[in-house]
């Protein structure tokens, strides 16, 4: 591997085959600058990208040292405390009025055991408004907490988009991916007979299951971390070991079930779809995503997370009727169990046209 122009990966499809890769050739009218500078160029695209989003990166990180509450946010939290506190006040008064009102034409002579007087209502309901507590006081209390927990995130992030660029920046350099399709290559003759003219596909499955491999290798330790160490100590995480691998493994088997297909289709379209290979592939492809979002919600999904409706209720009542009012065509309601994974709350949709969960 050299560090002058041309740049050269270490292994190339024809140095594996015992040959010597160059970008240009004895005669200058077959210089091709596209393989002199390919190299290079994506490497400095590479750096350019991560360097402006590690300057976005730094930018939000300066904003997590902030310790005191941000004043525009505290103006408008008390202002909505405020419209909050009068409309209690004007609740309590009607409840009050509402109670002396009962009182006078009540006997006053009734038991204690008779059942509940209106004034227990009353005291209920004052009890009641008492947990409607103001936000201000809330958000300020939980502000540290937050801000520690978005520096945390963001550093981690930072470390791990750094690990990612040299992580390319090296496979580059080295020609994984050319070394990794001939080992596919190696593979599929090997053990199942198989070679690269005459079953592409075939071999291009293997490629894809070695960089799934390696991919999961390479990226395992920062998700433990991330999970186990980041989650954890900020006090969301509810995963066990056991669980976390179980979920892994589930998510390469549904990549072979799912994955594997889709790529040996896809491929094979474009080699029957000549000139207008394109077309056939949008078009499979939509098709393939409206297929996705049909089984995903009812086949996928249940698979890592529990899922029962909705019980009839208040909260049911009330989420149907701010649908209705947004034309949101609302079909089922379901309640997951996202908390035996992590005590952040979710809430989301699934489906499309007038099938929305």
């Amino acid at each position: 591997m050299t560090f002058s122009l041309p740049l050269t990966p270490q292994y190339t499809q024809l140095s594996g085959a015992g040959k010597t890769p160059s970008a240009t050739t004895n005669n200058d009218n077959d210089f091709s600058a596209l393989g002199y500078y390919a190299v290079f160029a994506t490497i400095a695209f590479t750096l350019v990208v991560f360097l402006f989003e590690a300057y976005l990166d730094f930018r939000q990180r300066s904003s997590y040292y902030k310790t005191e509450f941000p004043s525009e946010l505290s103006k408008t939290v008390g202002n909505i405390d405020a419209e909050r506190e009068k409309e209690l006040k004007e609740q309590s008064k009607e409840v009050d009025d509402d109670g002396k009102k009962k009182e006078e034409e009540n006997d006053g002579d009734k038991a204690a055991g008779d059942g509940k007087t209106k004034q227990d209502d009353i005291n209920k309901n004052k009890e009641s408004l008492d947990k409607n507590k103001p936000l201000l006081p809330q958000l300020q209390s939980k502000f540290s907490k937050a801000q520690s927990y978005g520096l945390d995130k963001i550093t981690f992030s930072i470390i791990s988009s750094t690990y990612n660029l040299f992580e390319e920046i090296i496979f580059l350099l080295c020609g994984y991916i050319p070394y990794c399709w001939d080992l596919s290559c190696h593979v599929g003759k090997a053990y199942f007979g198989w070679n690269e003219n005459d079953n592409e596909i075939k071999i291009s499955l293997i490629f894809m299951a070695v960089n799934v491999i390696i991919g999961t290798i390479t990226s395992l330790p920062f998700e433990l971390y991330s999970t186990f160490r980041i989650e954890k100590k900020h006090g969301f995480n509810k995963q066990t070991p056991q669980l976390f691998f179980t979920d892994k493994i589930k998510g390469l088997l549904l990549t072979c079930v799912f994955g594997g297909p889709f790529v040996a289709l896809l491929l094979k379209i474009i080699k029957m779809g000549g000139e207008s290979f394109y077309i056939y592939v949008w078009a499979f492809t939509f098709v393939f995503s409206v297929f996705m979002m049909t089984i995903v919600p009812v086949v996928i999904m249940p698979l890592f997370n529990k899922y029962e409706p909705l019980p009839e209720g208040s909260l049911k009542e009330q989420i149907y009727e701010l649908a209705g009012r947004l034309e949101f065509p609302l079909t089922k309601l379901f309640v997951m169990d996202g908390s035996k994974r992590s005590s952040h709350s979710n809430a989301f949709t699934f489906g499309f046209f007038k099938n929305k969960r």
